[in-house]
């Protein structure tokens, strides 16, 4: 079965398993989801780390190169900043700027090092990725 990546109209993504794309629009209506969905597409890979926090959350984090390069394009604005930012002030110590780093623990980290104007042009291009489909 195929896994279909909805990118919603608030910025979020929702990852589906289903048989088809029928059936993944289906499942996703029955989610209740607040936002709609501004882009289907389907993946030909996924691999996800789910960690424990102590509070009992499980928070993911997506390692795996092929699944950034499949999963990042839904985020043009993000990625277009953040190469802004890595071209001004040199590559992150935590990775490589050509490669996908979007959800990578080890940016985040990182990127407490950066100063307050990377910092706000990040925030200003997740704004502006939430808000992109919202017409």
């Amino acid at each position: 079965m195929p896994l279909f990546s909805f990118r919603m109209r608030d910025g979020n993504s929702v990852i589906i398993y289903a048989q088809d794309r029928r059936d993944a629009e289906q499942i996703l209506s029955r989610m209740g989801m607040q936002s709609t969905a501004a882009n289907i597409r389907e993946l030909t890979r996924f691999v996800a780390n789910f960690a424990l926090t102590d509070d009992g959350d499980l928070h993911a984090t997506l390692l795996d190169r092929e699944t950034l390069n499949e999963v990042s394009p839904d985020y043009p604005l993000l990625q277009s900043a953040r190469a802004h930012s890595y071209a001004d002030f040199g590559t992150s110590s935590a990775g490589d700027p050509p490669e996908p780093n979007l959800f990578n623990d080890l940016v985040r980290q990182d990127a407490h090092n950066w100063d307050k104007r990377d910092k706000d042009l990040i925030a200003y291009a997740v704004q502006k990725e939430r808000e992109r489909f919202s017409n």
